[in-house]
């Protein structure tokens, strides 16, 4: 599905949006053996690895002569650290738009003011409880005794679609269309902040046999609909006209009824279901799970709705970015999950926009330029090339697919398709409609998505640990970001 508006952002919030990022000094002041602080002004080998002397440290600020210095500015965004609202993502803008003092990029729920809505995210989908209508982890929705098929079982789905308005995501509703909590409904819908009462099932979801299926809305069936609400492979969970066992996502409902008979009568990338005679969910990879709903919708990997520990070991951080989608073999135990943001344009979810800003505007530890064109004889000498797997990442070098023609349609380029504000669109509860997903944070651009990550902001593919002058490894510390390296050592 293409989404676009005719709002167009006066304010860039800059191109790193939303996480939470730990700071590459969270092991602590490194150490020598002898006691004395590793990298120190007064020992000038300290922090050099037991193989490698030489000279080096990172490159003086870029940021002019105004600017802060290299060792005040850790993120790069020529902001300095005592007034960085963000000091470890890069943040040139530093919006913060419900001025809670938590900076938009780091914010997962950067519309509603207070700490816990900005940090907690019990289902690790990268969009805090406050503003996450899917607020529980994918645990707390199932239930062991109903032991649904792998495709009908709630999971961490990043989206904050909710048809029917009743602050309950559609991915977790166990009624999609029809309001089953409190009040809230299309009269009157929840919004993020909102309180709710979810958890009480008095109040929100009532489910008295406790089959997954609320009371409000089980056995009901719908004009258009392909059979009654059920989580059986013939029923119609989200009443969308696709019966569960060929709905590529169950609990997302169509959002575009596009009749066929035949793939032919469908857009590419979405498979004509004959049977209903309706144009299933665009599955680019063609895995059988619709790119709204799939964890990794570039690679293929059914496993992800597989039954039982299939299903669990496709994404074992659990942070809804596949193992085949991770940025690096290393990041498929920590989560790094894609991150939310407002932008005009999208397509099946993706912002239609790119993180990398250029060549030679990274560099890396030594100065080199970190370009898409290195050539193997420069590499290391006059250059640094970007990993490929950054480059054919979606949202980072390349847009995500199909947001070049979206933006063409828009009458937008990449450069003057800018974030949203609440200005932009009327208001907060306007903005989320217009939500979407950016990549995981990899604010170097090595390949390695920053919460796995050694030094976050050292380009360094190898991620090498960092061995101090008394050949002691220090397997959690970067060796690009500490001793020599250390920000306190660039100038």
């Amino acid at each position: 599905m293409m989404r676009t508006t005719t709002a167009i952002a006066v304010l860039a919030l800059g191109l790193t949006e939303l996480a939470c990022i730990v700071p590459p000094g969270d092991v602590g002041e490194l150490t020598d053996t002898d006691g004395s602080t590793a990298g120190s002004s007064d020992d000038s080998s300290a922090g050099a690895s037991a193989e490698d002397t030489s000279g080096g440290g990172p490159p003086p600020s870029a940021c002019g002569p105004e600017g802060p210095s290299c060792d005040e500015d850790v993120d790069h965004d020529c902001v300095g650290q005592d007034e960085d609202d963000a000091p470890y993502v890069y943040d040139p803008e530093q919006s913060d738009i419900d001025g809670d003092g938590i900076a938009d990029v780091m914010d997962l729920c950067p519309t509603v003011p207070g700490l816990a809505d900005d940090t907690a995210d019990a289902d690790g989908d990268g969009i805090g409880n406050g503003c996450d209508p899917c607020r529980r982890s994918a645990a707390g929705y199932n239930l062991d005794a109903v032991n649904p098929m792998g495709y009908m079982r709630v999971r961490n789905i990043a989206t904050v679609a909710d048809a029917d308005g009743d602050g309950i995501g559609d991915a977790c509703d166990n009624c999609v269309q029809v309001p089953n909590c409190e009040a809230y409904g299309p009269g009157m819908p929840w919004q993020p902040g909102d309180p709710i009462a979810d958890g009480d099932p008095t109040l929100c979801q009532g489910d008295a046999d406790a089959d997954m299926v609320g009371d409000a809305c089980a056995g009901m069936q719908g004009a258009g609909a392909a059979g009654p609400v059920g989580l059986g492979p013939d029923d119609d969970f989200d009443q969308d006209g696709l019966v569960n066992v060929i709905d590529a996502c169950s609990r997302l409902p169509l959002t575009d009824a596009i009749a066929c008979t035949g793939d032919g009568d469908c857009p590419e990338g979405r498979k004509c279901e004959t049977a209903a005679g309706l144009c299933d969910h665009l599955d680019r990879d063609a895995d059988g799970v619709g790119d709204l709903c799939d964890s990794c919708p570039t690679v293929e990997n059914p496993m992800q709705v597989a039954d039982g520990a299939m299903q669990e070991g496709d994404d074992v951080d659990g942070d809804f970015v596949g193992n085949a989608c991770e940025s690096s073999p290393a990041c498929e135990l920590r989560a790094s999950p894609r991150r939310i943001a407002f932008y005009p344009v999208a397509v099946e979810g993706q912002c239609c926009t790119v993180a990398y800003r250029g060549d030679g505007s990274i560099l890396d530890p030594d100065g080199l330029p970190v370009t898409q064109d290195c050539e193997a004889p420069d590499e290391g000498v006059s250059c640094r090339s970007l990993p490929l797997t950054v480059a054919l990442a979606p949202g980072m070098v390349l847009l995500p697919p199909g947001c070049d023609a979206a933006l063409s349609a828009a009458g937008l380029t990449v450069e003057t398709h800018l974030p949203l504000t609440p200005d932009d669109v009327g208001g907060v509860e306007q903005l989320w409609a217009m939500s979407c997903q950016l990549p995981p944070l990899d604010q170097d651009f090595d390949g390695l998505a920053d919460p796995c990550d050694l030094c976050p902001h050292a380009f360094d593919p190898e991620n090498l640990p960092y061995i101090d002058a008394e050949g002691t490894l220090w397997p959690d510390a970067g060796k690009y970001c500490n001793g020599e390296y250390a920000p306190h050592n660039c100038g």
